[in-house]
């Protein structure tokens, strides 16, 4: 039966906007959306109770179940950053005050959880082989649902507050046309959210309040740590849930890859996005480095997933390399009126527009290397080992605090907005 089909039969007259199923571990799922965005499930339980007959329609749950969505949202690759909390939110639409705290009954879960970013359009479901994982679009910046960004930390979206962090005049939204993954264990036939162990008093993955702060799934007042729902920025400018996803296998025993496909409503193009699945399942934006012998001979029959050094050689082993010529390469400057011409762009001219330049460098030696220049700016590393910043006209340079050393290589950046400069050496201002 096809999956519209057998979801009409699960379901009855209800009506369903986008639907889907998913296996996971022999057991099929369906899922479906209604009309106000919410996600619900059924389970296709085939070791029930064989009197119910040969159809499949009559081993889904009796009634379907809400998907119930985490409380808190984290951005992938900012882990450090940690989870932004969702506002609470009463029955009747009310945002509850910062020290209210309504009961289950009287909190509207739909608007107080992620669910709330879920936009109207197609969503997928895979599974791990663990865990099922849902992956949706999220709502735009005008949505009526949205949320923004607070300046003390977390987010609103009630029209009373003034404390909204501002890009311009406008409101910088928590989420805006991104994917959202989130994950669920399939337990007695109820999909359950997974647990997160962090500091109970920091509420913190990695970042205790204090020594004394102790890692646990329940906060000090017995609040369970649910995983949050990740978002993936970077998956951005969707539109009618125009993306796919797919866990990949790599050569490398043992780890797996992302695959992402997601249609970018800005630049009418297919984005793809390869990112290697974490140690927990999720994404490992910064990938792992693995080890080779530093001898050629050997480097068939050496591989390392950590520092050591070579069985063979005794050498200390060397990182693997692409083969692709693109990444993990650079450009050489010889220092003999080397430079990359990159005409006259009118995105690198400065005319008082706001900008930012950034490079990893590593100088063979200190004697004052141009780095980037146009008609209006010049970005150098002096004979000190200083970044300096030089606009047209400007009496003198702005110099950085810190210098670059030579035979290592160091992440540079200046930044512009229209009034005042700043560098950057290794993140640090």
């Amino acid at each position: 039966m096809a999956p519209q089909e057998s979801l009409l039969k699960i379901y009855g007259d209800r009506s369903y906007r986008h639907v889907t199923m998913a296996r996971h571990q022999g057991t099929t799922v369906a899922f479906a959306m209604d009309a106000s965005r919410r996600i619900v499930y059924s389970v296709l339980d085939l070791a029930g109770p064989q009197a119910k007959g040969a159809a499949d329609t009559a081993y889904w749950s009796d009634n379907p179940a809400e998907l119930v969505f985490p409380r808190e949202l984290a951005e992938v690759g900012y882990a450090v950053v940690g989870a932004t909390a969702m506002p609470t939110v009463k029955r009747g639409g009310a945002e509850a005050a910062v020290d209210e705290r309504p009961t289950a009954q009287e909190t509207d879960l739909f608007l107080s959880t992620t669910a709330r970013l879920t936009a109207d359009a197609p969503f997928h479901v895979v599974s791990d082989g663990t865990y099922v994982v849902v992956l949706r679009q999220s709502v735009g910046e005008t949505h009526s649902d949205a949320v923004y960004k607070l300046t003390g930390g977390g987010c609103s979206g009630s029209a009373s507050r003034t404390d909204y962090v501002l890009s311009g005049t406008k409101k910088v939204p928590l989420v805006r046309d991104t994917l959202l993954c989130d994950r669920f264990l399939l337990v007695d036939g109820k999909l359950k959210p997974v647990l997160e162990v962090r500091y109970k008093r920091s509420r913190h993955a990695t970042r205790p309040e204090s020594a004394k702060d102790s890692p646990g799934t329940e906060d000090m007042e017995g609040r369970p740590f649910h995983e949050p729902t990740q978002e993936l920025s970077f998956v951005r400018n969707l539109t009618q849930g125009r993306f796919a996803a797919v866990l990949v296998p790599t050569a490398i025993s043992g780890v797996q890859r992302w695959q992402l496909f997601a249609h970018n409503d800005a630049t009418g193009r297919v984005d793809s996005f390869s990112v290697e699945q974490g140690a927990q399942g999720l994404f490992n934006t910064r990938g792992t480095r693995f080890y080779t012998s530093p001898d050629p001979l050997y480097r068939d029959a050496v591989f390392e997933r950590s520092p050591g050094n070579c069985p063979f050689t005794g050498r200390e082993l060397v990182p693997v390399t692409g083969a692709d010529g693109r990444a993990e390469t650079a450009l050489r400057l010889d220092g003999t009126d080397a430079h990359l011409d990159l005409g006259d762009p009118a995105a690198l001219r400065f005319g008082g527009k706001a900008y930012s330049i950034e490079a990893w460098v590593k100088p063979a030696a200190l004697d004052g290397p141009v780095l980037a220049r146009s008609g209006e700016y010049l970005l150098a590393v002096d004979a000190a080992g200083l970044v300096s910043l030089t606009h047209q006209g400007a009496p003198s340079p702005l110099l950085s605090t810190e210098s670059v050393p030579t035979d290592a290589y160091t992440h540079i950046a200046a930044t512009f907005d229209g009034t005042t400069a700043k560098l950057y050496v290794n993140g640090r201002p």
